[in-house]
């Protein structure tokens, strides 16, 4: 494999145990290819407060959609397919 995708796959686990330990479920999307590398989610009690970007339906769930970049530099290029996934699916995506 290479290095690259080793790196990335590394970092995306890195930050998966780090939300896990918080109480998150975490789905790491494996070569997707796409501006989404993890799908967390939590169940909120009680006046929890939710990071930036996250949605929260009717029954208290949280989900946050995070792209992992080690400088959290995004190319135009993939800038502008984050933003277009974004207005398409009327969420945020979080780059961690």
């Amino acid at each position: 494999m290479n290095r690259n995708y080793n790196n990335g796959a590394r970092r995306e686990r890195r930050i998966m145990k780090k939300l896990e330990k918080e109480g998150w479920f975490c789905i790491r999307s494996a070569g997707s290819h796409s501006p989404i590398d993890i799908i967390a989610i939590k169940r909120l009690y009680g006046f929890s407060t939710t990071p930036k970007g996250t949605i929260v339906n009717n029954l208290g769930t949280v989900i946050r959609f995070i792209q992992s970049k080690k400088t959290g530099y995004l190319t135009p290029m993939e800038r502008a397919e984050k933003e277009k996934l974004e207005q398409k699916l009327g969420i945020s995506i979080e780059v961690m």
